[in-house]
């Protein structure tokens, strides 16, 4: 096993809306790090001042809390770009939900395996389904791995991208795309491929397929590990979070469901301009600049490697004729 330098810094990520148990998450990750020193935390901490309950991570070392009352939450990927603006000299970037628990030496996993996908291509990062906190120590479980290698849902209002879980492979395997619960790369990269802040409250397709196409097209790939990391709470306990402040979200969120849709379809080449929503759309230009797809492979490259062309082509008529209708 490559050893990793001491000198190299991880900087964590961590979109947190009302829930008390990202300062679990936070001290589990320093706890569990076989050096500490080398890790930072970046938090959009998303919460209500006067309910308190976060008080602990005011004295942790090297967190950085960008506050944000829950009022003005608008979704995940817009909580994410923010705590990029954390970043300062730190060498690699790990992206994680705000109710995770650690592997023992998980630091020098990671580095360790990202070592391993330098041998297998130019531009690599680490992505997949973490295992499920509740299994996270079950023999049973952990012989198996959450590999991004299909889709659960692609249809005209949503693609949503899935994961099997597979026996653990000798070398990381490449992948279609990312988790957002579990994201691992070089620094530069991710300050190079930044999110797009004016997603409102996107999820699926824009927080995780638009972004995995978005690293193909810059000819970056993904690759799933051969150790676990990372554990997460998929069916997050609701209980942990104000349940005012919950619906409150939810209704923010109703009237930007079909506008960022709109906007993520521009993206992927899927629609043309016009059907963007208004919002967006005397933005959207500028956006792609910054926002947008790479040069390095083209967008129906990305989709013939997913197998998704032929989906799409019936599904978007505007991608059909792009495409020559075939």
């Amino acid at each position: 096993m490559c050893s990793a330098r001491s000198d190299e810094k991880i900087f964590v990520s961590i979109a947190c809306f009302m829930d008390p148990d990202v300062v679990n998450t936070v001290e589990d990750l320093f706890a569990r790090a076989s050096n500490p020193e080398r890790i930072s935390v970046g938090i959009c901490l998303q919460y209500d001042p006067e309910l308190g309950g976060f008080d602990r991570l005011q004295t942790l070392p090297r967190v950085r809390i960008d506050p944000v009352h829950h009022a003005d939450a608008l979704g995940p990927i817009h909580a994410r770009q923010r705590i990029e603006s954390l970043l300062e000299d730190e060498d690699y970037f790990l992206q994680i939900d705000c109710h995770s628990r650690f592997f023992e030496n998980w630091d020098e996993i990671l580095l360790s395996e990202y070592r391993r996908t330098l041998t297998l291509s130019e531009r690599p990062l680490i992505s997949h389904y973490p295992i499920d906190l509740a299994n996270m120590t079950n023999p049973g479980h952990l012989d198996r791995i959450g590999h991004i290698n299909r889709f659960r849902y692609v249809g005209a209002d949503d693609i949503r991208m899935h994961g099997t879980l597979v026996p653990m492979m000798p070398q990381p395997t490449r992948a279609f795309g990312i988790s957002a619960a579990m994201l691992f790369m070089p620094a530069a990269m991710k300050r190079a491929i930044p999110f797009d802040p004016c997603l409102h409250f996107g999820l699926q397709a824009a927080e995780q397929f638009l972004y995995s196409a978005r690293l193909y097209t810059h000819g970056c790939d993904v690759y799933t590990p051969t150790r676990h990391t990372v554990a997460t709470e998929y069916l997050t306990n609701r209980q942990r979070i104000d349940p005012d402040a919950w619906q409150q979200h939810c209704r923010a969120a109703v009237p930007w469901r079909e506008a960022t849709w709109s906007k993520v379809k521009y993206l992927l080449g899927l629609d043309e301009l016009a059907q963007v929503d208004a919002r967006y759309r005397d933005q959207v230009r500028d956006d792609v600049k910054r926002y947008g797809m790479g040069s390095a492979r083209s967008l129906p490259d990305y989709y013939h490697y997913t197998g998704l062309h032929g989906d799409l082509l019936s599904l978007f008529p505007f991608y059909g004729t792009a495409q020559g209708g075939g």
